[in-house]
């Protein structure tokens, strides 16, 4: 590991009853900027604690990272902040603002299913916590080589442009592909996203994989990024040859229907859940969207007249699809 970490002393009952007496007292009369100020005094002054932040940018992948670090010292010395989004869908722009924000998530919610509010509320927890990380504490960035998590990596760093932390990078793709190709395995070893990966792997990592310190230059460079996607007004990224691309939305569209009409060959004539195609896409597709965006881009292949349906679409466990070929006109249903 990168630094050994020493047990330390949890708060005593005395200072923790401060904490939380100090809180209460502010929590009434100050607005949100005021409270972050006081929760980094709060983390400053027990700076012997707390060593390292993880920002990473799944919630399943959240979990797992705190599995991981669940025993001490690393319970203690390890702050794990998520960014619970699929970032490489759905606006981005103006992200950075309360107005990118609600674009953003009223397009999720018009778009999606989910509880899209929760999600609202969780990022906006998350974003306020990565502008109030203090400023003499390193930071790790957790992401895979996928639009997802690299979206939500140099969103991250463009919320920190100006703070002096050291910021560094784990890959958790390149991690798994040198802590775990050998000679005897010729085929290529491929993690699509850091959810994939269990606590055991991920402690793993953390032990023996040196993560990347960024230099000025190199995190320069991901903040102009950063800055970029601000001002971007796609609805889909992509990751390909190590980069991040703005994509049309109906990039996937036409694997989407080659896929449905390999199913339809297995129902001649007749209609199939669309979970099939869903399921089946999703677990083909290279690029990592999640399979709401498929659904999405489904629903737009039906009002396009490329897929018919029947039942209620508004539940994906109640309609089924078929193809139409040709001048098959049947109508949805």
């Amino acid at each position: 590991m990168n630094k050994k970490h020493q047990p330390i002393k949890p708060f005593t009952p005395q200072q923790a009853k401060t904490i939380v007496d100090q809180l209460f007292i502010q929590a009434d009369r100050l607005d949100d900027e005021a409270l972050a100020k006081i929760t980094r005094s709060l983390l400053a002054a027990n700076e012997t604690r707390l060593q390292t932040i993880h920002i990473v940018f799944d919630r399943a992948f959240a979990q797992s990272l705190r599995h991981a670090f669940r025993k001490e010292p690393l319970k203690s010395t390890e702050h794990i902040i998520s960014i619970p989004d699929i970032l490489s869908i759905g606006p981005v722009e103006s992200l950075h603002t309360d107005e990118g924000i609600k674009n953003r998530f009223c397009w999720l919610q018009e778009h999606l299913r989910g509880d899209i509010q929760e999600q609202e509320n969780e990022f906006r927890s998350a974003v306020q916590e990565i502008k109030s990380v203090p400023q003499h504490l390193p930071i790790i960035l957790w992401a895979g080589n996928n639009a997802a998590e690299q979206t939500g990596l140099r969103f991250a760093t463009y919320l920190l442009s100006g703070q002096p932390n050291e910021i560094s990078e784990l890959n958790m793709t390149k991690a798994y592909e040198s802590l775990y190709r050998t000679g005897g395995h010729s085929e290529e070893i491929h993690i699509l996203r850091s959810n994939e990966l269990s606590p055991e792997q991920l402690l793993e990592f953390y032990a023996h994989y040196e993560p990347w310190k960024w230099n000025p230059a190199r995190r320069a460079a991901i903040e102009q990024e950063g800055e970029s996607l601000m001002y971007d007004g796609s609805y889909l990224r992509t990751w390909e040859y190590d980069e991040l691309w703005s994509s049309d939305e109906d990039r996937h569209d036409t694997f989407i229907m080659d896929s449905a009409r390999q199913l339809q060959s297995e129902y001649p004539g007749e209609y199939y859940n669309v979970l099939r195609l869903i399921g089946h896409v999703y677990g083909e597709l290279e690029q990592y969207t999640g399979d709401g965006w498929i659904e999405y881009r489904v629903k737009e292949l039906i009002r396009n007249g490329e897929l018919a349906s029947r039942g209620d679409i508004g539940d994906w466990r109640k309609y089924e699809i078929r193809v139409i070929e040709g001048k098959d006109t049947i109508p949805n249903i």
